[in-house]
This record gives structure tokens, sequence and C-alpha cells, in this order.
């Protein structure tokens, strides 16, 4: 087959490549991540039989020795030697559904690039390459403004910012290498629409990177421009964005400071600070594995080992970081010195390059040799911003195509001149005539025996993942509509043992962990079918690493479900509660600093009758974060169910309330309690001492949880009444007056009983 067929499909494949960014398929689990990186792997998968072939049968086309490709190929190596000491070899081989991030889908980059470097050989073919990217992500951009969400078809903002940077830079470079008439300028608005995109994301790390990255420009279009009046105009705009900069920042206590988006690039915001909870971890744990880390994509469990309760000050959602949201961090933590040195070695290459290509250009910007500082400036905005993230599918093909391009730039100068490609002249034709009559068969036989191996690649690691991943969103959504039977029959159907499964698994386990009287659809031997169910697959996924502390706090949480369910059976109930703790005594273990785990501990403790036990859990959990307020609130639930169940010893603990409710409410715990019953006790308990400020509070979560219940809303008015509120107390007591018109005889009473007292 002649050269150019090969080149025709090979770059139209990358070409299409570029296009996956619009994939979202609603269907499968994690569709944002799923989605893209699945097609991503098919497509490269059979671009990689195809190019194989090609480069076999015409060795010419092979790539040249770069170095920054040996420094790819290192990092990958070394991301290899991790895995053989890794945590958890398969999560570091094969990833997790919601990121994709292992070894494997990131071989696929690795196969993009050296697809891209072998068939892009011309300014004409990188011209086009680049203006599909651009016009892609103008395209992107366009959703975000005008669309529904700002994460548009990525799904996420940050990764979004970190595409757009790419992209914006690729624009400038197209602007710079293109022919002085109008259409140069059509890129002009591709660049407004991508800015004001990127400016909706609104993420800190890649305004930072961005702006770092323009202001290195313009600083080294001061330093190196070959015209003496433009270097002195750039110095200026430098000095002047810098000063200005700092004039900005030094307002950082202001109060117009505080209230603007400006806050959030400081280092006030709570993700930076829970950030460098993460580093402080990272670089504690790091003594212990220097060489190959923790093993690639591990980086969880150096998080959970040294968790710092104060996390919860910051945040109380987001609290399982499976990324270091650092990359340099994340990669020496999880592949070692080994693997930090190969990855920073594949941008000393790229500057070697780039410096070598400078200097034949005679050592001056201008012109196209501009294009030197806006790829520098690239590699300083991507490197700055990912200080505060993590790359995935987007900033990788993005990164692959820049060191793509600096590999195209870094080859013999002559070949630009001639289109920098290998043109089928007439003696390449003649040649590959004769190569066709004597390697057609070979050629043939390897091609189909190559795309059959992809093939069957592509069905086992790509096809049933995604079919898997599709069961997974069929069944959670039958078990949403209230059929858990046939949900869990399709859970059973989609989770047949594929290297993503553990998140599949996951979903149906936090399923029946959070919604419990689903079960009483059941009878009871279908009920303990699917619980016997759902522990199988909590085990299967500690199996995997019983050092992941959120896996086995799940395994305790499942067969604490059970131990419920079976509550009139008190020897299977003693069963699963009895495995439960144990499970979660391992999570402990795993991650000793985790405030929530010892609540529910406590809790399971409570339902055991191990009542002492489970205070002293609660106190202990206490005093690892006294401003975290589940802890202080849960106390005083357990001493209000104690009150009642214990006559004995009721009033002792009647007068224990006191404190841990106190705290509870004043730390603003009471917006999070969930339960009206425990709100009508803590109301109660008030309500005799006179203390009408918390009682407030507290009956703002009671109609937040009661909206339709006119006495709960007639209680708010009271008290926002007595509080001097009585615009809001008006409020309240139409909406009561509007649920129960009987209110607005007790309300008349009431008022009537103020102006009596007063």
């Amino acid at each position: 087959m002649p050269a150019k067929v090969y080149l025709r499909f090979l770059r139209g494949g990358l070409i299409a490549s570029l296009f996956i960014v619009f994939f979202v398929f609603r269907d499968l689990l994690f569709p944002y991540i799923t989605s893209k990186q699945l097609a991503f792997n098919v497509l490269m998968e059979f671009l990689l039989a195809v190019w194989l072939v090609f480069i076999m049968r015409y060795p010419e086309y092979r790539p040249k020795k770069s170095y920054i490709s040996w420094g790819l190929v290192a990092y990958f190596l070394a991301v290899l030697a991790s895995i053989a000491v890794s945590v958890d070899p398969g999560l570091s081989f094969w990833g997790d559904a919601e990121r994709m991030l292992g070894f494997f889908h990131l071989f696929h980059f690795l196969i993009f690039y050296f697809i891209l470097i072998t068939v892009f050989q011309t300014a004409s073919d990188w011209r086009l390459f680049l203006m599909t990217s651009v016009a892609v992500a103008t395209v992107i951009s366009l959703i975000g403004v005008f669309g529904e969400n700002v994460y548009t078809r990525i799904g996420n903002t940050a990764y979004v910012s970190g595409y757009l940077i790419f992209n914006l830079f690729f624009a400038v470079l197209l602007f710079l290498r293109s022919p002085r008439n109008w259409w140069r300028w059509l890129y002009v608005p591709a660049l407004g629409f991508m800015l004001w995109e990127f400016t909706l994301t609104r993420t800190s790390g890649a305004i930072i990177g961005l702006a770092a990255g323009l202001l290195l420009a313009v600083l080294l279009l001061g330093i190196l421009h070959r015209d003496a009046k433009r270097r002195r105009w750039s110095v200026v705009v430098f000095l002047i964005a810098v000063l200005g900069i700092l004039a900005i920042f030094s307002q950082s206590e202001s109060a117009w400071f505080q209230g603007s988006f400006l806050r959030n690039l400081t280092s006030e915001k709570a993700t930076f600070q829970t950030r460098l909870i993460s580093w402080r971890g990272a670089a504690a744990e790091f003594r212990y594995h220097p060489l190959f880390g923790t093993g690639f994509g591990n980086y969880a469990i150096i998080f959970d080992k040294h968790f710092d309760p104060v996390f919860y000050n910051y945040d109380k959602v987001e609290t399982y970081f499976d990324r270091a949201h650092n990359n340099l961090i994340d990669i020496a933590s999880t592949t070692g010195l080994v693997g930090l040195i190969t990855y920073l070695s594949i941008f000393v290459a790229a500057g070697y390059y780039l410096f070598k290509r400078f200097r034949a250009s005679g050592g001056r910007a201008g012109g196209q040799s501009s294009e030197l500082i806006v790829i520098i400036a690239l590699l300083a905005a991507y490197f700055v911003q990912n200080l505060a993230i993590f790359d995935s599918y987007t900033t990788y093909i993005g990164l692959m195509t820049t060191l793509g391009y600096i590999y195209w730039l870094s080859q013999d100068s002559t070949e630009e001149s001639a289109e920098l490609g290998r043109q089928e002249t007439a003696e390449g034709e003649a040649i590959g005539k004769r190569r066709l009559t004597v390697g057609s068969r070979w050629e043939l036989s390897l091609l189909v025996l190559f795309l059959a191996l992809m093939a069957l690649v592509v069905y086992q690691y790509n096809y049933r993942p995604w079919r898997m991943l599709g069961g997974v969103i069929d069944g959670y959504g039958r078990i949403l509509e209230g059929k858990l039977a046939s949900g869990v029959l399709s859970y059973q159907a989609a989770l047949i043992g594929t290297p993503l499964d553990q998140d599949g698994r996951v979903t149906l386990i936090n399923l029946l962990t959070a919604n419990p009287p689903l079960l009483q659809s059941l009878t009871e031997t279908q009920a303990e079918q699917v619980l016997a169910y759902g522990i199988e697959l909590a085990e299967k996924n500690v199996a995997k690493n019983p050092f992941d502390s959120l896996s086995q706090l799940q395994l305790a949480q499942i067969r604490d479900t059970a131990a419920r369910y079976f509550y009139q059976d008190l020897d299977r109930f003693n069963y699963y509660s009895s495995l439960a703790l144990e499970a979660i005594e391992y999570s402990l273990e795993s991650s000793p600093g985790r405030v929530p785990v010892y609540v529910v501990k406590a809790q399971m403790q409570l339902a055991r009758g191990e009542r002492e036990e489970a205070i002293e859990t609660l106190e202990y959990a206490i005093s690892l974060n006294p401003a975290y307020t589940e802890g202080h609130c849960r106390l005083a639930q357990f001493y209000f169910f104690l009150e009642t169940a214990d006559k004995d010893r009721a009033e002792e603990y009647a007068a224990k309330i006191g404190e841990p409710l106190d705290r509870c409410v004043d730390l603003g715990g009471a917006a999070d309690i969930n339960s009206p019953t425990v709100l009508a006790q803590a109301l109660n308990y008030y309500a005799p001492r006179g203390d009408f400020v918390r009682s407030l509070q507290l009956a703002e979560r009671m109609v937040a949880l009661n909206a339709y219940d006119a006495q709960s809303w007639l209680n708010l008015a009271k008290l926002y009444m007595i509080a001097g509120a009585p615009e809001a107390a008006e409020e309240a007591v139409d909406r009561a007056i509007l649920l129960d018109k009987e209110t607005a005889a007790k309300w008349a009473e009431f008022i009537s009983t103020m102006r009596l007292e007063e």
C-alpha cells in the first residue's frame, strides 16, 4: 500500500481524535470521563496496528531519535517500575472509572505522540492539525458560554481551563505563522470566545498559570526581541503588569478584595489550605518510598495515612483525595525520584530543542521565531497550573501535541523550507511500487494480524468495560425507581470482572447503605441475597487493597446495614455487627485522623448496646477536632436517646446534654441535623431555658426539613417575633396559614399574650 494512503489514514485518525472531546454518553458511569477515554483508546489501538505496519514497510518514516521521545519513554518505564512495588498494582495499571488515569490509559497518549511525530511532517500538516484543535476548542467554548453549563462537554471546570490554555496558545501560534492577510484575523474571535469561557470557569490555578505564561512571554520579548524599541516597550509592559498585580494584592485585607474572586487567588482559599494539608502528608511519607513511590495512582494511601483532622475546618464534603492536586507532588510521591526525574527530563529536552532552535534563528525574537517564546510561555502556563491540579484527558492531548510540535521544529531546517515533509517524488513512487510487489503479501498479513490483535484488546479492555459502565447505570436507575430486585440483576449482569468494576461495585454498595428502606420491598430471602451480594462486592474491593480506608469503611457500612436489617434476629445481628466493627477498625487503622469514621463506629457501638464505648469513641472523635460539629451533635443525640432508653440513669444523661448540644448549635451544626426528632428534642431542651437564640437556629432547620408542616412554621414565626424580627415572623406565619388556616387563631393568641406581657 502506498505511503500516502497510510499517511492520510493516520493523519485523519489523529484529527478525528480531537473531536472526541465532544463525546458524553449519559448511559455510562462517569460519562464525561469514560465516554472520551474509551473512545480514544479504541481509536488509538486501531491506529497503532496501522502505524506499526507502516513504519515496518517504510523505515524512512520511522521517528528520528529525540531527547523528548526518550524522556517520554523513560517516564513511562518509571511508571511501570513503580507498579512493580505498588500498594495496589491493579489501580496503578488500570486506574479507575472516575479518572481513567492508569498506565493502560496513559499509554494511549504515548501512542498518540509517536503517530503524531511520524505523520505530521510539514508546516501545512501542522497548520491543519492545530487549526482543527482551535476550532474544536472554540466550539467547546461557545457551548460553555451560551449553553447550560460552564463546564461544557468536558464536565469539570478545571479540565476545561487546562484544555483552553493549550488552545489559546495554539491560536497565537497559528496567527504568527499565517500569511499576513485578513484570514489570520479569524483567530482573534476564536481567542475571544476561548478567553470568555476561560474567565467563566474561574479556576484559580489555571488563571495563575495563564498569567505566569503571559508575563514570561512579555519578559522574554523584552529581553530577546531584535527590535530595540519593542524590547523597551515589552519591559515597560512587564513592569507595569507586575506592579499592578502587586498593588492589587497588597489590598488583600480590604473589604472589596475579600468580597471579590481575587480572594480565591490567595492562600486564604479553603481548597488551597486543604491541599497544603495533603502536600504535607506527601512530604512526610516520601522518605519511606523515595525511589519508586507508593505506586502510580496510589496517592489515596498517602493522603489517608497522614490525614489531618484540621482538614474539616476547610471542607467537610470532598475529604478523600486520590490525587495530590499538584502534579509534581503526585508524581514524586507515587513514582518516586525515578518518576519525577524522568518526567522533568521531558521538559528539559523540550527546552533544549527550543533553545537550539532559537540560537539557530539568530538569538533574537521577531517574526516567526517569536513562536518559540509562545511555546515556552505555553509550557510555563501548563506547568504552573499543574501545581494546583493534575493532568486529565484534555491536558494530555494538549501536552502531547505541544511536544510533537517541538519535535517537528527540532528537525533539519532544510526540511522546513521544503514544507518539512517527505513528499513522494517520482523516485519515491518507484521505490514504493517495487516494495508493493515484494512485500504486499506480508504487509497485508501483518496488517490483518495486528488489527485482529487490536480487536481483541478493544473487546477485552474497552468494549467489556463500556458494557459494564452502561449496565451499572441501568441498574442504578432501576433501583432509584424503587425496582431493587431488577436493579440488582442488572448489576450482576454488568459486573463481570472488568478492570474497572470497582467503581461500579461502589455505586451499588452506596445505594444499599444510603437507602435501607428499599430492602423492605423484598421478601426476607431476597433481602438477604441482596445484602450478601452487596457484602461480596465490598469484600472484593477490600481484597484489591486492604489498606484503602474508604473501601474498608464501605465494607463496614454494608455489613452494618445487614445487621440493622436483621435487628430482630440477635444471632445474625451480632454476626454482621461484629464484622462491621472489624472492618471499621481497619478503616481507622489506615486513616486514624478521620473524625466521621469514628462517628460511624460510635453509632454501631450504640446499636450493639455498647453505650459507654460509643460515648468514649465520640469523645475521642471530638478531641481530634473540637471545631468539627458532627461529633458534638451526635453526642447530644446519644444523650437524648439514652435519657429515654435508660430510666435508671436518665437524670445523669440529661445533665450531660447541654455541653455537646450548645457546642453543636454554636458551631453551626444545627444546619446539618437531618432528624426532625432530634431537632424537636433540642427545641424542647432550650425552650424551658429561654434560650431563643439557639432555638431559632434549630427552628430554621426544622422548617427546612418539614417545609409542609404548619406548626413548624408557626414555631419559627414565634421565635422570630421574640428575637425582634417582625418582618421575618410575618413571612413565616403567612406560610403557616397557607398550610393550615387554623394557625391564624394560634398566632393571634400568641401576639395577644406578648402584648399583655409587655
